[in-house]
């Protein structure tokens, strides 16, 4: 009974504990995201006209659902560009040090 209990804790522990680095993850790809849309024109316009197709062809009853998906909707975006973080720091860089 003892090892059971401990056995199932440790499953537990293992599951926040991946969990957790799940969501670190996530933030740092949204953040990415976040700055290459500020950064980059293209990126700006690409995703704005995205954003605005899925919103207009949601089929969400309330502005909670639609909220929901939206958020959803750009973590499975933020997770897919997760290879752009080289690409984000070099953009970071050229602002801060433009080219001559």
């Amino acid at each position: 009974m003892t090892w059971g209990l401990v056995g199932i804790l440790a499953v537990f522990l293992a599951l926040l504990y991946r969990l957790y680095w799940r969501a670190c993850g996530e933030s740092r790809q949204l953040a990415n995201l976040v700055v290459l849309i500020l950064l980059d024109q293209k990126v700006h316009d690409a995703q704005r006209a995205g954003l605005i197709d899925f919103v207009t062809n949601s089929k969400t009853k309330n502005a909670a659902d639609l909220g929901r998906a939206v958020n959803l909707a750009m973590g499975k975006v933020a997770m897919q560009m997760s290879g752009n973080t080289l690409g984000v720091a070099a953009l970071l860089w050229n602002t801060r040090r433009p080219s001559a």
